[in-house]
C-alpha cells in the first residue's frame, strides 16, 4: 500500500498543483483535460502539459528521496556530497527526467503551432480563392462591355452578386467553389421553352394559342432575368411592358401577367440577352451547354430573319388589338 502510494501521490500532487494554476471550465473532467491537452494559441509557459512533466519529476525527487536519506545528517563537506550522490541515485534519476520531458512537450506544442499556422494559412488560402474567383466572375463579365440587341435594349453586363451564389456551390473555407449543374440545366430548360414560345409566335402557328404562347414566352423570359440577376429586362423592358389580365389553369391566383415590352424585336432581344448572359457564364465555369443552333429555329438567335416570318409583326397585332382589348374591358 505504502508502495502504490509512494508510486501515485508525487503524479497526482503534481497535476493538481496545475490544476490550481492553469485548469479552465466548470467541470472537474472539463479542468483536466484543459490542462493536459496542448493549446497551440497560448505560450509554452502556459501550458499545463509542460508544467506538469516539470512537476512530476520535482515531487518524486523530494518523496523517493525522503526514504533513501532517513538515517543520514547534512554534511557539507566533499564527503558528504559524495555520500549524497551516492544514496540519491534514484530520486536525481527521477528529478533528471525532467529534462527530456520538458523538451518532448515543447517540441509537441511547437508542431501543434505548426499544425495550426498550417492551418490559419490553408483558410486563408481558401477565402482568397473564394473570393477571387468571385471577383473574376464579375471581371469577365464586366469585359463584355456595352452591347446593343437589336437596337432596342442596351445591356451593361453587370452581374447581381447573387449570381455566384445561384450558381456556384461551397463556402469561403472550403476554397475554389464547383457549379451547381442542376442550375445550368434549369437555365437550359428554360431558354428552350422561351425559344420554343417564341417560334410559335411568331409563325403563328396556332392562331388561338398564339396570346398565351406570347405571354408564356414573356413569363419564361422574366424568370431567366431574374435567375440571372438581368435588370435590363425584369426593369427595364418590364416597364415598357404591358400588364394583361388573364388566368391561368396552372396557377388560378394568377391574375395577369407582363408582356416584355410591346414589340417582337423586344422579345426577342430579350431572348438572346438571357442566353448570352448564360453562354457567357458555361464559358467562364467550364460548362458545356446543349443550346444547338437548328435551322428551323436559327432565326430567333441571329440576324433579323424573324421580322420577315410574317407580313405582320405577330406581337405588335396582339399589342394593338388582343391585348389592348382584353386591357379595356377589365
Amino acid at each position: 500500500m505504502q508502495l502504490l502510494i509512494l508510486v501515485i501521490a508525487p503524479f497526482i500532487l503534481a497535476l493538481i498543483t496545475v490544476l490550481i494554476i492553469f485548469a479552465r471550465g466548470n467541470h472537474l473532467c472539463d479542468k483536466i483535460k484543459f490542462s493536459l491537452t496542448l493549446h497551440p494559441e497560448l505560450g509554452l509557459v502556459k501550458q499545463g502539459l509542460l508544467w506538469l512533466a516539470i512537476l512530476s519529476p520535482v515531487y518524486y525527487f523530494f518523496s523517493i528521496g525522503y526514504f533513501a536519506w532517513q538515517g543520514f545528517d547534512i554534511d557539507l563537506t566533499a564527503i558528504g556530497f559524495n555520500k549524497f550522490i551516492t544514496i540519491s541515485v534514484l530520486p536525481l534519476a527521477l528529478l533528471s527526467l525532467a529534462i527530456p520531458l520538458s523538451v518532448l512537450v515543447s517540441r509537441l506544442h511547437s508542431t501543434e503551432q505548426s499544425a495550426k499556422q498550417i492551418e490559419i494559412v490553408s483558410y486563408k488560402n481558401n477565402l482568397d480563392t473564394y473570393r477571387s474567383h468571385r471577383q473574376e466572375l464579375f471581371a469577365y463579365y464586366e469585359q463584355i462591355g456595352e452591347t446593343d440587341f437589336l437596337d432596342c435594349v442596351k445591356v451593361k453586363f453587370r452581374i447581381h452578386p447573387r449570381l455566384h451564389r445561384n450558381f456556384f456551390k461551397g463556402s469561403p473555407k472550403d476554397g475554389l467553389p464547383a457549379p451547381i449543374e442542376e442550375a445550368f440545366n434549369d437555365i437550359e430548360s428554360e431558354l428552350t421553352s422561351a425559344r420554343w414560345a417564341i417560334d410559335r409566335v411568331i409563325r403563328d402557328v396556332n392562331s388561338d394559342m398564339t396570346l398565351s404562347s406570347y405571354l408564356g414566352a414573356c413569363s419564361t423570359l422574366f424568370r431567366l432575368s431574374e435567375k440571372l440577376g438581368i435588370q435590363e429586362i425584369y426593369i427595364d423592358l418590364a416597364n415598357k411592358g404591358v400588364l394583361v389580365p388573364v388566368k391561368l389553369q396552372k396557377q388560378p391566383e394568377t391574375e395577369s401577367l407582363l408582356t416584355i415590352g410591346t414589340t417582337t424585336d423586344e422579345l426577342v432581344a430579350a431572348y438572346r440577352i438571357a442566353k448570352s448572359y448564360y453562354i457567357n457564364l458555361c464559358d467562364f465555369s467550364g460548362i458545356g451547354h446543349n443550346l444547338q443552333l437548328t435551322e428551323e429555329m436559327k432565326y430567333i438567335d441571329v440576324g433579323g430573319k424573324f421580322r420577315t416570318i410574317n407580313e405582320q409583326l405577330v406581337v405588335e397585332d396582339l399589342q394593338n388589338f388582343a391585348i389592348k382589348q382584353a386591357v379595356e374591358l377589365k
